[in-house]
């Protein structure tokens, strides 16, 4: 399978580690990512999905209208196309040094070109008849692409231009995508206006990922106006669009400013279990993007929001323990102070166990020295029930330290539970583990 053209370059950008020119002009690589992914997956290219957001870094050049030959930049793209897909073919590597350098130069070059170059471009690209139309719609298509990047309305116009060229609703769909979601990010109510007048001529262009790409790209700046687009927009799946505002705030700043606006997005919701569910979600992912800055400063935020208990269990959800992080003793300590009694035990439960299954060591150590209080006798089951399967008798101890009560007997009884019984010495130390404890 051959791979259009913006996303053989984006495979080669993100696979090599290298740079496009920071992350605030990204929306339309972001917008295409998944998209990406999935084609390169069905032509065997693996590329990690798990960074989608690396900064992009090329020397800004200065746009000019006048200076470069427009006919050779042609000629250049198209050997430029011609080559990548011929290297492509060969089973070329992405990490090969003389391609990533071309590369650059070749992005370099493309970021230069200004509106009137652009279309100047595209317009010889699309006279020659000699090109296939399969590349000619990736060229094309990936010089609307590059120009969104700084000017998404120059862009929207050519793509009106051009968008007879795109026989491959694929291809048009993913251009118009990338456009959009960089003049979101710019100018929301101006993009939001293009679509509401466009739509039906364009309606098999605007997709669900063309509507979730403008609303993620829109809530790196106005975020509060990303959940209004998600109602006008209204995408089939608001979950995920909601999702896709509440990735996007990175500071504690931010979150704020998401929070408000999902605090006023959930009152428009009529249905009761669809607001419960939603502000379960949101509030969720707000807490693993708060658990990249510590502890710290995620309790501050939280102090200065003053979430309400709902919204506080809610938050709790989305925090788990983190490997070999001080702050997850931190994190058990404030369950117990925060949450209501049950909701706090519940919680620390999962919490300890789960850490205790990947750093049993550093959990263990703070169990030593936390305070007494119901936090601690929560962690203790939680942290015995858990090494029970492997170091029974350690976790005998700490049950142990329970006060007498039906905590400690259900303690016990589900170390007997998980005592391994390998040969027939362990399974004798279990009974006698069980008779002593009164465990039927």
């Amino acid at each position: 399978m051959s791979l259009p053209l913006v996303v053989a370059v984006f495979i080669f950008v993100v696979g090599a580690g290298l740079g496009w020119r920071g992350h605030q002009r990204l929306a339309a690589v972001r917008q295409t990512h998944r998209q990406t992914v999935a084609e390169a997956a069905e032509a065997g290219i693996a590329i990690n999905p798990s960074r989608p957001g690396e900064p992009l870094r090329l020397s800004k050049r200065e746009r000019a209208d006048s200076g470069v030959g427009v006919q050779l930049a042609a000629a250049e793209f198209i050997t430029f196309a011609q080559d990548m897909d011929a290297y492509r073919s060969g089973g070329g590597s992405q990490r090969d040094p003389a391609m990533q350098k071309r590369l650059m130069e070749f992005m370099d070059r493309m970021l230069a070109l200004s509106a009137t170059q652009f279309k100047a471009l595209i317009a010889e690209v699309g006279a020659n008849k000699e090109l296939p139309d399969a590349i000619r719609q990736d060229l094309i298509g990936f010089s609307i692409t590059a120009l969104a990047n700084d000017q998404p309305q120059a862009a929207i116009a050519l793509f009106r231009e051009a968008s007879g060229l795109f026989s491959d609703v694929r291809i048009g769909g993913r251009v118009l995508s990338a456009v959009l979601a960089c003049w979101a990010k710019d100018d929301p109510l101006a993009a939001l206006a293009w679509v509401a007048h466009h739509a039906g001529k364009h309606a098999a262009l605007v997709t669900e990922d063309t509507k979730l790409g403008m609303i993620a790209a829109a809530a790196v700046q106005y975020p509060k106006f990303a959940f209004k687009l998600i109602g006008e927009l209204a995408p089939n799946d608001a979950a995920q669009a909601v999702q896709g505002v509440v990735d996007g705030a990175k500071t504690a700043a931010e979150r704020s400013a998401t929070l408000a606006g999902l605090r006023g997005y959930l009152a428009t919701l009529p249905d009761a279990a669809a607001r419960e569910a939603t502000a379960t979600r949101a509030l969720q992912g707000m807490a693993h993007g708060s658990l990249r800055g510590g502890f710290e400063p995620a309790r501050q935020w939280l102090e200065s929001v003053k979430l309400t208990p709902a919204e506080l269990e809610a938050f709790a959800g989305g925090v788990t323990p983190q490997p070999k992080s001080d702050d997850n003793g931190q994190w058990v300590e404030w369950f117990g102070t925060t949450l209501a009694a049950e909701q706090a035990a519940e919680k620390i439960h999962g919490f300890v166990s789960a850490w205790t299954q990947i750093d049993c060591p550093a959990a263990g150590k703070w169990l030593s020295t936390a305070a007494d209080g119901p936090g601690k006798t929560a962690a203790i089951r939680a942290y015995a029930e858990t090494v029970a399967s492997y170091e029974p008798e350690v976790a005998a101890q700490w049950a142990l330290t329970l006060p007498p009560g039906d905590e400690r007997d259900a303690t016990l009884k589900q170390i007997y539970q998980n005592w391994p019984r390998p040969d027939a010495a362990a399974s004798e130390a279990a009974a006698a583990f069980a008779k002593e404890h009164g465990i039927e």
